[in-house]
């Protein structure tokens, strides 16, 4: 890194739309309709924080509850290890690290309440 510049290693979600498609009932539980839309970005990274947010502390019944946390606690391992890698500057940990996260989350999806 220069004096002035620094070099950083990111991931985003770069069509929150098709993920939102992909992870229809993920995102519903996340974010459920609200009268006042939250704002900022609901990628993945996000959505998996929602729902780490939403299992642990929200109002789901506790069957829910039950079949969601280990899931959850997966992609919140991998969420955790992918920052750590990026942290790192570790892009080839990082690359392998999303697939990891987004597999975690089509089996999460599996077990979520709804359609």
């Amino acid at each position: 890194m220069g004096k002035f510049l620094q070099v950083r290693v990111t991931v985003a979600t770069y069509d929150e739309t098709a993920a939102e498609d992909r992870y229809a009932k993920l995102y519903a539980l996340a974010w459920p309709p609200a009268a006042t839309p939250a704002g900022g970005p609901k990628g993945l990274l996000q959505l998996t924080d929602a729902l780490d947010d939403r299992v642990r502390l929200g109002d789901l019944p506790g069957s829910d509850r039950a079949a969601l946390l280990p899931g959850v606690e997966r992609a919140m391992a991998l969420k955790a290890a992918l920052e750590a890698a990026l942290g790192d500057r570790d892009p080839k940990t990082a690359d392998r690290l999303t697939y990891d996260l987004e597999d975690a989350l089509a089996e999460l999806e599996k077990f979520a309440p709804g359609k």
